[in-house]
């Protein structure tokens, strides 16, 4: 176990590095000078001077050999790029504010509205796919599957703009749009995000889950448990359901990472402070400290949480072996 531990974590540096050079080329290769951009038409060169002192972008790119010569070697790394590594970012380009009291401000309002909705999603989905499954040829699976597909061939954006339509603007049951701090008020803004959110997402994941139980209701250990006598009830709760847990591990251990991170499009289309909205807002005023850590503690969650699910399998299923 230790070995195998050993081993996937030091595979995810180089995937780590990788995200991190990639999105660092991207802003400062690619990308314009942010002080150019944050100073305007009017500057001159002693402001873009100074500008670039309090962005910090007057420091070597990747490795700081003037440091190094005058203060040691291991100032070489004292740059641009080792700095985002050590997580030690830059404030916010925009707001002047730390990027980490940011993500701490917008990370709960993305929450609220993610959790319930992945969890609610998640019960329902595999609620109908196994109910379905058990009754494979009959016309609820019949029915089932088709609103399945149905609502994997709609847009996200049309169910998104009809739901704000029907439950916000024609039955007034929820707000439009908009937040509120406070526990009740936040319950009654994140209710229209939150159900549509489940709508958007339960048609995969059921038809994923009823396609995984079916294939577990086929094998031989569930066609002997029958022949015993055992009841269906009991032979999909039981029998399949614990081996169906593990393609559910799979996509719940890594979604976890992205449900701090929000959903771009609901957020920036029912005005929700999040994190989605504070990262397009990034993206489009070049505000490369934001981007960066979110991009960079994103990729870090990512592949721990892609470790961990190694080490649910061999909790969930005792025939996985770590090795």
């Amino acid at each position: 176990m230790a070995a195998y531990l050993a081993r996937k974590l030091l595979l995810m540096i180089p995937t780590i590095l990788g995200i991190v050079v990639l999105t660092f080329i991207l802003f400062r290769v690619v990308a314009p000078d942010p002080a150019m951009v944050l100073a305007g038409k009017m500057k001159s060169p002693n402001q873009l001077e100074a500008l670039r002192a309090r962005l910090g972008t007057d420091r070597p790119r990747w490795l700081n050999f003037a440091a190094a010569r005058e203060h040691g070697f291991w100032h070489v790394f004292d740059s641009q790029f080792f700095n985002v590594l050590a997580f030690r970012f830059r404030p916010s380009y925009r707001t002047n504010e730390s990027v980490w009291e940011l993500m701490a401000r917008k990370a709960p309002v993305s929450l609220a509205i993610q959790l319930p909705a992945f969890f609610i999603e998640l019960g329902l989905q595999l609620a109908i796919a196994l109910y379905t499954a058990s009754r494979r040829g009959k016309p609820v699976d019949y029915v089932v599957t088709f609103l399945s597909v149905l609502g994997m061939s709609v847009p996200a954006l049309s169910i998104y703009i009809g739901a704000q339509y029907l439950f916000g603007g024609y039955l007034r049951w929820f707000p439009i749009a908009g937040w509120s701090p406070g526990f009740f008020y936040a319950i009654h803004f994140a209710a229209l995000p939150i159900l549509v959110s489940v709508i958007v997402g339960l048609g995969w994941g059921t038809r994923f889950y009823r396609t995984t139980t079916l294939e577990e209701i086929g094998n031989d250990y569930v066609r002997t448990a029958r022949a015993k006598g055992v009841a269906g009830s009991d032979v999909m709760l039981t029998h399949v359901f614990r081996n169906v847990l593990i393609p559910v591990v799979t996509n719940t251990v890594v979604a976890l990472p992205f449900l701090i991170t929000g959903a771009l499009l609901l957020e920036r289309l029912f005005q929700i402070p999040g994190m989605g909205g504070l990262l397009v807002d990034a993206i489009h005023t070049q505000d490369e400290p934001v981007v960066m850590a979110v991009v960079y503690v994103t990729a870090v969650a990512y592949c721990l949480m892609l470790v961990l699910t190694d080490l649910l399998y061999s909790w969930v299923d005792p025939r996985v072996a770590l090795k």
